[in-house]
């Protein structure tokens, strides 16, 4: 009897891990069947669970040796929301440091947070091609070397394109190619985080 009941819950143990690998399949296996993968269903049409819509990633800012130094990171979380959007929240933190004797010596810290849209707008001429908007808020702080120290933040409006490279379902090279809405010549603030209205981007989920 004893043999029959393990034999029983061994069997209910298997089905049940057949019917999750059937839920959670990676819609990759399409491609043995000559199609593009799906990015929010199983290829049986079932949509993916909230997790397996996530992408994590980010990408490396401001990088610059010698005098002034500068580097960067900015951490992305995004999430497939439908075939063809993404929706995604971002931080990013620069440090830079400019040193004697070509430069008072001041350290800058600048760092803020994002929220961003991507929609893929004509994938049938132009695949992985998108529009991108997002919202930017820029805190920076400056301090110079035993003297006065300064602090500031900016919000931004954002718009363009982002064309993204897919390596996987859930992880790409994305370039984006933004136009700051916000920015004005005269304001020596924007001037000082953007350096101009253009904001090109290398990054990757």
């Amino acid at each position: 009897m004893k043999h029959i009941q393990k034999l029983l819950l061994l069997t209910a143990l298997l089905s049940s891990s057949v019917a999750f690998g059937q839920l959670t399949e990676d819609p990759e296996d399409r491609r043995d069947q000559g199609k593009d993968p799906l990015r929010t269903q199983t290829p049986e049409g079932r949509p993916l669970p909230f997790g397996q819509r996530l992408r994590f990633g980010g990408g490396i800012n401001g990088f610059r040796f010698g005098n002034p130094f500068s580097l960067g990171a900015s951490p992305v979380v995004a999430y497939q929301a439908t075939e063809r959007l993404i929706v995604g929240i971002g931080g990013s933190y620069t440090y830079t440091r400019y040193k004697a004797p070509y430069y008072v010596p001041t350290t800058y810290n600048q760092f803020g947070g994002r929220g961003f849209v991507m929609y893929e707008a004509i994938p049938s001429i132009v695949p992985n091609l998108y529009l991108h908007g997002e919202i930017e808020n820029s805190t920076i702080q400056e301090k110079v070397d035993g003297g006065t120290s300064f602090s500031a933040g900016l919000t931004s409006p954002l718009v363009g394109l982002t064309y993204s490279q897919p390596i996987s379902r859930r992880f790409g090279v994305n370039l984006t190619a933004l136009y700051n809405l916000n920015y004005n010549d005269n304001s020596g603030l924007a001037r000082v985080i953007y350096g101009n209205p253009f904001v090109i981007r290398l990054s990757f989920f």
